[in-house]
């Protein structure tokens, strides 16, 4: 989604920006490179890129121009407690700082993804303790929920046990997002405009196809229902149950369960099949004339 974001970020005011996160220089050497992934290593090594180095208090950053760090720098800071809190999670002892590469332009991001292997169409990523992005827009609200959408992943890959579908480590990273975005810009504009978060019923990906992949689409037609069913599957199990429950699904699908085994756990006493469970879901994510966005109370 970004030339939404770009949109939007155009017309959120500057007075939201975040309060400027604490920097410190760092002089780069071999004893610190050996911190990073073997990816990381070759991704400091891209040509006609000059990388500079700082630090926060959870982050370490790999970027060009100063002005565009502490914008990501302000947001990662902002978000970071915000997702840590709304999944529960209360004792952080984590001491190994996550790596943070910033793109400064558009033509280094897209060589990046080409050469990395990855479709064109991602907009940033996280992978063993590194997230790696474009430069946010330099007008209004930094980067719209791409930030708390990769820090999400972060969270979940430290703290969770065992290790998500990609379904669901994307529906929770969209959820997060959105739900700490929005709360964040609603006061700042009226009416805010979202994402699409429904399907047409012909595009509809039944609950036994989504929630058996092991990978993103390889078609691209379905990559807008992939996302948008899992953020809206998320959304409904955790904002409109209790989060116990949530939490208890969550652990139960990191464990490797089946989807219709861990939602019998968390979920049983109130959809006793997951037929049951699937049609009230198709009610609310399947959309025959018009958008309804949910925006958090």
């Amino acid at each position: 989604h970004s030339f939404f974001w770009i949109f939007l970020s155009a017309v959120a005011s500057a007075s939201a920006q975040s309060d400027p996160a604490r920097l410190e220089d760092l002089t780069w050497d071999d004893a610190q490179q050996q911190a990073l992934s073997r990816f990381g290593q070759q991704t400091l090594k891209a040509e006609n890129i000059e990388w500079n180095h700082a630090s926060s208090e959870h982050f370490i950053y790999h970027f060009v121009k100063r002005g565009t760090v502490e914008r990501v720098a302000s947001d990662l800071e902002l978000y970071y407690p915000l997702i840590m809190k709304d999944l529960k999670i209360e004792d952080d002892r984590w001491e190994i700082p996550c790596q943070v590469f910033v793109f400064e332009l558009d033509s280094s991001w897209k060589t990046f993804v080409s050469h990395g292997g990855m479709d064109p169409w991602v907009g940033a990523f996280y992978r063993s303790n590194e997230i790696f992005l474009p430069a946010p827009p330099k007008i209004g609200l930094s980067g719209g929920t791409t930030i708390p959408h990769e820090l999400t992943h972060l969270v979940l890959d430290r703290f969770l046990r065992g290790k998500l579908p990609v379904w669901l480590n994307e529906g929770v990273a969209e959820q997060q997002a959105n739900k700490h975005f929005v709360a964040r810009m609603k006061p700042k504009i009226i009416n805010l405009p979202l994402p699409p978060n429904f399907v047409y019923a012909k595009n509809y990906l039944p609950l036994a196809e989504l929630t058996a992949a092991s990978d993103y689409p390889s078609a691209n037609d379905k990559v807008h229902s992939f996302y948008a069913e899992s953020l809206r599957l998320v959304q409904f199990l955790q904002e409109e149950h209790p989060p116990e429950n949530f939490l208890e699904f969550l652990q139960a699908m990191a464990d490797g369960r089946k989807f219709e085994n861990a939602l019998d756990r968390a979920y049983g006493t109130q959809y006793r099949t997951v037929e049951i469970f699937e049609k009230k879901f198709k009610e609310i994510v399947i959309s025959k004339t018009k958008i309804v966005e949910q925006l958090p109370s």
